[in-house]
């Protein structure tokens, strides 16, 4: 008898639970949407996309939001066409049982950027990722120029972290990114060292902050172990004879560091 007054519990409730469900999705057939509520994360300090991009581009991609049928929105749709938006890391879009549409939107994250000879820019995100330059922002990073024969048409299909090894020899945004990630972690290197330049032999030189001289470290190859080098030339050598005693600090070669005085 338990058993059967047991059986007959879970059977009502089933359909209890069936009929609310079919409840909510007719309410939601019926619904339309009130609002939309748009969050971007600026906490990386970038404000490349702001709340106006986004509907612009959600009312681009449907003529009426307010008040069109919550059930007729295509949320995935729109979530594919903001993530394609070259600033956005990435994009979820949802819709919410009292007719709201939110879209949440995080950004790219730059960690240099690239001035290539023929003259224009563009930047390297935090995953190695191409990215373009803004018109209506510019973030302060780490900044690479130079003889770096790269475009941006050239390279925007590239992945810093996975350039193929038949591509290297041809390409530097790999060094370059491998570099900037280096010293962007690095507290002290992050503090002393500017700018990145490749001269004319397609060597890695790096302008710092204090002191008159250039650092040649020619690739990106042990690039930890060469600023180890210098780290300790600085404390023993330059503290002593001067900051500004030498006008090139060469750590291409292997357990010394070669420099060249100031005429």
């Amino acid at each position: 008898m338990k058993r059967i007054l047991s059986i007959s519990v879970w059977v009502l409730l089933s359909l209890g639970l069936i009929g609310i469900l079919g409840f909510v999705n007719h309410a939601q057939k019926q619904m339309v949407c009130t609002d939309i509520n748009i969050r971007i994360d600026n906490s990386n300090g970038n404000f490349f996309v702001g709340e106006e991009d986004i509907f612009g581009m959600v009312y681009h991609e449907m003529d009426t939001i307010l008040g069109r049928p919550i059930s007729a929105i295509e949320a995935e749709r729109l979530e594919h066409k903001i993530n394609n938006h070259p600033s956005v890391s990435n994009a979820e879009v949802y819709k919410t049982i009292d007719g709201k549409l939110h879209v949440e939107v995080s950004q790219r994250t730059p960690i240099v950027r690239i001035f290539s000879a023929n003259g224009d820019s563009y930047y390297l995100d935090s995953t190695g990722k191409v990215m373009p330059p803004s018109d209506k922002y510019t973030s302060r990073v780490f900044v690479a120029s130079g003889y770096i024969n790269e475009p941006f048409k050239k390279v925007s299909h590239l992945n810093a972290r996975t350039v193929a090894d038949s591509l290297r020899k041809y390409v530097l945004v790999d060094d370059i990114f491998n570099m900037a990630q280096f010293i962007r972690t690095d507290p002290l290197w992050n503090a002393q060292i500017e700018q990145l330049y490749v001269n004319k032999e397609f060597e890695i030189e790096l302008i710092p902050r204090v002191g008159n001289h250039r650092i040649v470290v020619g690739d990106a190859t042990d690039i930890k172990t060469k600023l180890d080098k210098l780290k300790v030339f600085y404390d023993k050598g330059l503290n002593k004879t001067g900051w500004n005693e030498y006008s090139v600090i060469n750590l291409k070669f292997a357990n010394q560091v070669v420099c060249k005085k100031r005429n």
